[in-house]
Parts: C-alpha cells; structure tokens; sequence
C-alpha cells in the first residue's frame, strides 16, 4: 500500500506534459518590464508574461516555482525582448498597440519609468513551437511568441506549424582554437574573425 506523504497536496507536480506549453492564441498578462540592450547595444524592452487565462492560466508562474524547488537560481521562461528602433519599430508599436487596445488604455510617452505602466495589462499571443538543439545534441520544441495582437484580433488568428530545423541538421560546435603558444596567446585559425566576441 502506498501512503499519501506528508505535504502531497501542497507539492507543484513536475510532469512532461506541464513543462511544455502547447502552441496556440493566449490572453496574456505583462508581470513585468525592464528596458535593456541587445548584444549590439540597441535599445529593447523585456516583457515578463504570463498565461492570463483559461486551462494554461499561470504556466510560467508553476513552472518558475517547480525550478525554484530544484534551483535557486532558476529564471522566469515567459519573456518577450523587443526591440524599439530600426527595422523592429513597426513590431514595437504592433506591442504597445496591442496592449492599449485590449485594455483601453493610451500609453504615458515621455513619462520617466513609463515602461512599469505597462505592468499588469493583457494582450494577445499568437504563439508557436520551434525546434531547437540542446547543448547535448537533443532536438526539443520550444514555444515562443510568433505574433502579437490585441485581445479582439486573436479571434481570428492562426496557430503556425511547428517550425523545425533543416533536415539532416547537426548541433552546432564551439570552436576549437587550440591550446595557448609560450607568450600565453591562443592559437585563432585565419579567417574566422566573425566569430570572436571583440577585436
């Protein structure tokens, strides 16, 4: 005979199935927002969400407390980095379009620490699976946000199909520079400048 332990109820399971989030249209909810830069030094925001509704309500919120349990330092998985200048600047405004929409609101522009405004207001996730490799070798799905829309748009919007690497493709390897010479300075084959991280 197998006796409930003690604290079962309270205990967040940890299952397969709870720690992937299906594909599929999503009222979200903004937890948090910090602004940041890319690894070039362009502005962005980063958008902390949460499923704000329906049988995946909470997601990232179980889920960060499941990690806790196991790590300390475990990290929210629901972020969304957006970008606000150049080419990303249709997507910006597409974000924050979408928010004042699905909660009618107008945003602060201008407003020191304007981007906390944006805390606690829902908007849409059009959300898809992408494949990705492990640093072991292993082909897993991630869900990500493909679109951003308004409450009212996800009424028509479109789960995409799983979005998976090339066939036959293989992880991609560090590379192997080899061994320091007697003055201490690394072996760097030619040619390969692109792929170091200063010059």
């Amino acid at each position: 005979m197998i006796s409930k332990p003690q604290g079962y109820d309270m205990e967040q399971e940890v299952t397969w199935e709870s720690r992937q989030l299906p594909a599929g249209c999503y009222v979200c909810v903004v937890k948090q927002v910090s602004m940041g830069t890319t690894q070039n030094g362009d502005e962005q925001i980063n958008v902390l969400f949460d499923i704000a509704e329906g049988e995946h309500k909470g997601f990232y919120q179980s889920q960060f407390n499941s990690a806790k349990t196991q790590n300390q330092n475990a990290t929210w998985k629901g972020v969304h980095k957006q970008k606000l200048g150049g080419t990303s600047l249709k997507f910006f405004k597409g974000l924050i379009t979408a928010i004042e929409k699905s909660n009618n609101v107008s945003f602060p522009w201008g407003v020191e620490g304007n981007e906390k405004f944006l805390t606690g207001k829902k908007f849409g996730a059009v959300m898809g699976r992408e494949q990705f490799f492990t640093d072991d070798g292993k082909k897993l799905f991630s869900t990500k946000i493909f679109q951003v829309r308004s409450l009212e748009g996800l009424k028509d919007a479109k789960v995409p199909e799983d979005k998976l690497l090339p066939e036959g493709a293989a992880p991609a390897k560090s590379p192997q520079y080899g061994p320091a010479d007697k003055d201490g300075f690394m072996n760097i084959p030619d040619g390969i400048y692109e792929e170091l991280p200063f010059m």
